[in-house]
């Protein structure tokens, strides 16, 4: 080693940290009103008035849904996202009494 080296080491060996106390401010946040959109928690479940026990969410899924979609798309989606070449037939479902349901038509061209 050089004595440049030797002596750089030295310096690193010597060197103390200082400590410096820095000055905090703490402001707390208390709000007064915190507004909710819909449920606060969805896992808080009311119990119900007629003092029966309810099993939702332990026997059976507590989920919202919002959107539910046909199981025909659900399976298109899944056949272009992935590639995939299918060698059976695919059932698609139809809507009884169409010609009176065209907003079940328009839903079902629309998630198409």
């Amino acid at each position: 080693m050089t004595s440049d080296v030797k002596d750089l080491f030295e310096y690193i060996q010597r060197y103390k940290p200082q400590k410096i106390d820095l000055e905090t401010k703490i402001k707390p946040f208390v709000p007064d009103y915190i507004p909710a959109v819909g449920e606060v928690d969805s896992f808080l479940k009311m119990p119900k008035p007629d003092g029966v026990k309810e099993d939702l969410g332990i026997t059976m899924l507590d989920e919202p849904s919002l959107n539910h979609e046909d199981k025909t798309v659900l399976e298109l989606k899944y056949i272009q996202s992935k590639n995939v070449v299918r060698s059976t037939p695919m059932t698609v479902e139809s809507i009884d009494q169409a010609d009176k349901k065209p907003k079940e038509i328009a839903r079902w061209i629309n998630s198409v």
